[in-house]
């Protein structure tokens, strides 16, 4: 018997792809995604195929979904948060049948520790599921429409509250080649930092480069206005108040003027805040808040409420904004280890606003947040970003969401626990602004050449 603590360098943590529709989300956390990666040689990811609670607690139906996939792997939760299981190399084949495999294992796991065993035979029984005689999952026969587990370690059956099955993928930690070139030292830090702080719009008709955060709640808006505050500070600081709710902690409309030194001169870089777009209601109420806040109509401070979109009766509603009030250029805000996860009327949201922001003439760009979250060797030092294989394609992922060019979409790390500034991560920062004000000189030119046809 094998114990193994928490700690899983080297690997890249289980990559879940949703092989049904978007809004089944895995009952897998992530620590428990960490521990599975230990039972397995080199890096591997995980697509679920099936998820008891959305495809019925049915072996029939388990078989349906799961028979020639390959190596997958059964993971049962049980009340109390531990996690039993069982790893078989050839998936599932015929009821009534004994299959020897070599690779096979069972497995534990709660908040503490993990515990793999080998075993020898996986019996194929009716309504049930063997790993030599020390782990069982049946049909429950306490509880009509449930599954069920017995094993050496428990006293008794004991019901699940979730059983899924995943394919078990072999992937790539690091490329060889990074499909993008980062170059990490504090000169080229300094060079970018000299870049934003020197500044200045093109043209006089746009005196600021107002830009304009934009995504789900929790994607980590509020989080990159500190962590670009913290790279010019000096040290990691919060700008904008952040926080771990399901519900967006911001819901005032913030504006925030970046300063090329804690307490220094302000550079025309002002990044705005606002509500992040929830799971419901997101067509009608925020969207067109979102759309008010482009164009300039909703004033500084102002308080959003969710069932009551902001129209011209509304306090201090800018009736004829200008330039100034303007934003040059969205930048939306995705959580890179949720782009294939979130709920379909988030997704469709997303591509509804991008569509209406283009026919507003205002450039956009893409950042991809919580990089860390879905490679660990990104986790371990972010200068390998661009080498990760997860992280390009949540990329590709997030360029076909929101329908934009790969080369629009950068992935960032945020400063969230850390105390130390870092200069890789400082880079991935700047690089990111430093693009978004690419952007936003194209929303200056046009502005240049409307005032010019007039």
């Amino acid at each position: 018997m094998k114990k193994s603590k928490l700690k899983c360098p080297n690997l890249v943590p289980v990559t879940v792809r949703h092989l049904t529709m978007a809004t089944l989300h895995p009952h897998l956390d992530r620590q428990s995604e960490k521990q599975l990666c230990m039972f397995f040689n080199g890096n591997v990811k995980f697509s679920l195929l099936y998820k008891g609670s959305f495809h019925g607690f049915s072996f029939t139906e388990i078989q349906y979904k799961c028979t020639n996939q390959g190596q997958i792997i059964m993971v049962g939760y049980l009340e109390d948060g531990l996690v039993l299981g069982g790893c078989m190399s050839k998936g599932l084949i015929n009821q009534n049948t004994t299959v020897k495999d070599e690779t096979a294992f069972r497995f534990s796991a709660d908040q503490s520790e993990s515990v793999k065993t080998s075993v020898t035979t996986v019996n194929f029984e009716y309504n049930a599921i063997r790993f030599d005689s020390d782990l069982r999952f049946q049909q429950s026969s306490v509880r009509g429409n449930a599954l069920s587990v017995t094993g050496s370690q428990l006293e008794g059956e004991k019901i699940l509250e979730e059983l899924e099955v995943y394919r078990v993928e072999d992937t790539c930690d690091l490329l060889e080649t990074p499909w993008r070139e980062l170059t990490s030292n504090e000169e080229k830090r300094n060079l970018l930092k000299e870049s934003v702080v020197s500044y200045k719009p093109p043209t006089d008709v746009v005196s600021q480069a107002r830009v304009l955060l934009v995504g789900p709640v929790g994607a980590g808006k509020s989080s990159f206005i500190s962590s670009v505050c913290s790279v010019f500070h000096g040290r990691v600081s919060i700008q904008a108040m952040v926080g771990t709710a399901a519900r967006s902690f911001t819901t005032k409309f913030r504006s925030y003027t970046i300063k090329a030194t804690r307490g220094g001169e302000a550079t025309p870089l002002v990044l705005c805040d606002m509500m992040g777009l929830g799971e419901t209601d997101l067509s009608g109420v925020k969207m067109k808040d979102v759309l008010q806040v482009i164009k300039g109509h909703v004033p500084e401070g102002y308080k959003f409420n969710p069932s009551d979109p902001i129209s011209s009766d509304s306090k201090g509603y800018v009736e004829e904004p200008t330039v100034k009030n303007k934003i040059a250029c969205v930048a939306f805000v995705l959580d890179a280890s949720r782009v294939s996860a979130y709920p379909e009327p988030v997704q469709e949201a997303l591509k509804e606003l991008r569509l209406k922001i283009s026919d507003l003439g205002v450039p956009q760009v893409a950042l991809l947040t919580h990089t860390d979250e879905v490679c660990n060797s990104v986790a371990e030092d972010v200068k390998y970003i661009y080498q990760s294989q997860v992280v390009q394609d949540e990329v590709y992922a997030a360029g076909k969401l929101l329908g934009l060019p790969i080369s629009c979409i950068v992935p960032v790390k945020n400063y969230s626990s850390e105390l130390e500034l870092n200069c890789s991560t400082d880079i991935l920062i700047l690089s990111a602004v430093d693009l978004i004000l690419q952007y936003v000189d194209m929303f200056c030119y046009e502005c240049e050449m409307s005032k010019s046809a007039l």
